[in-house]
């Protein structure tokens, strides 16, 4: 396939019996530092942070089944088998512990849950505007019927990516036509502001060299159909990290985003409680993509548990 020439993974593909997922390392010093994409992302939605974290750190992305260079597998997507699944990955690829984990909205929720299942493996976490677990469950009837209404126009992704609509509407809208994409948008029932939009709109927040991989991800089939299984274990996935016990001691910081939906902060705030060392910040004029918007601080976040960690570690002899 040609976008598989084009764009070729930047990292390894390793094997974790029978599943292949992607890991990309960058750094040789300092603590392990892991990111989590959100719910739908991939490696690449941390490009403007993970250079940087490789100055001071050893840091790896990842991508989860279906996104970015890891193929598309059957696995049930719900967050306790995703945690299990990035533990087993990082345990393949022999990553050392503890780590410093950071997580954007869904997965700022797993990363959550690692650090609560996993204490003894977690030596400090960053939530980047993550997605609370009361978010999704319990449901009330207009979140799912939201809900519903996204697993069906996902899936109906999957019929216009495999014949080459999802494409063309993406170097449509890039290049600033809406008439294609606003058809695209009719097709799939979304309105004007359906997937290709949304998507065209994280896109553009990338630099420009980085947008035409993201269009090839986003152009497979295969992603839609991961997209949709996610979505549709979304409250299942909340209802697990709502039975995760709270994260102690565990140096925790919170960036939130500023504008979002109404209680977004107070949410956002709740979260800096899980841990007795928990730091809530909130950051002006950003929006959920804050690690797009506000890059420095997120990796200002991120030099902070790394500096605490390398303090707390006993001077070689």
């Amino acid at each position: 396939m040609l976008d598989a020439m084009l764009y070729p993974p930047p990292g390894e593909l390793v094997d974790i019996g029978g599943r292949v997922l992607h890991l990309h390392k960058q750094g040789h010093s300092g603590p392990p530092v892991i990111l989590e994409s959100g719910i739908a992302a991939s490696s690449l939605s941390w490009r403007l942070v993970d250079r940087e974290i490789a100055r001071f750190a050893t840091v790896y992305s990842y991508d989860r089944a279906g996104f970015g260079w890891s193929p598309y597998n059957d696995r049930p997507k719900v967050a306790r088998e995703l945690v299990e699944e990035m533990r087993l990955l990082m345990s393949t690829a022999g990553v050392p512990t503890p780590r410093i984990v950071v997580g954007h909205s869904f997965g700022g929720m797993m990363m959550r849950m690692y650090a609560a299942m996993y204490p003894e493996e977690v030596a400090g976490v960053v939530l980047v505007d993550a997605l609370p677990a009361e978010e999704w469950f319990p449901l009330n009837p207009q979140r799912t019927h939201t809900l519903r209404r996204a697993v069906q126009l996902t899936s109906r992704g999957i019929w216009l990516a495999r014949h080459g609509v999802v494409r063309f509407a993406l170097r449509k809208l890039e290049n600033g036509s809406q008439v294609l994409p606003q058809l695209f948008s009719f097709l799939s029932g979304a309105g004007k502001a359906g997937v290709p939009q949304r998507v065209a709109e994280q896109i553009q927040k990338f630099p420009p060299e980085i947008r035409s991989q993201i269009r090839a991800h986003w152009s497979r089939a295969t992603s839609f159909q991961a997209m949709a299984e996610y979505l549709a274990e979304l409250p299942a996935s909340c209802a697990q990290a709502q039975v995760c016990p709270d994260l102690g001691d565990t140096p925790l910081i919170v960036l939130a985003a500023e504008r979002g939906r109404s209680g977004h902060l107070a949410r956002q705030a709740k979260l800096a409680k899980l841990s007795r060392r928990g730091d809530f910040r909130m950051c002006a004029g950003s929006t959920h993509w804050l690690m797009l918007d506000e890059p420095d601080t997120v990796v200002d976040a991120v030099r902070e548990l790394v500096e605490e960690f390398n303090l707390s570690r006993p001077p070689i002899a």
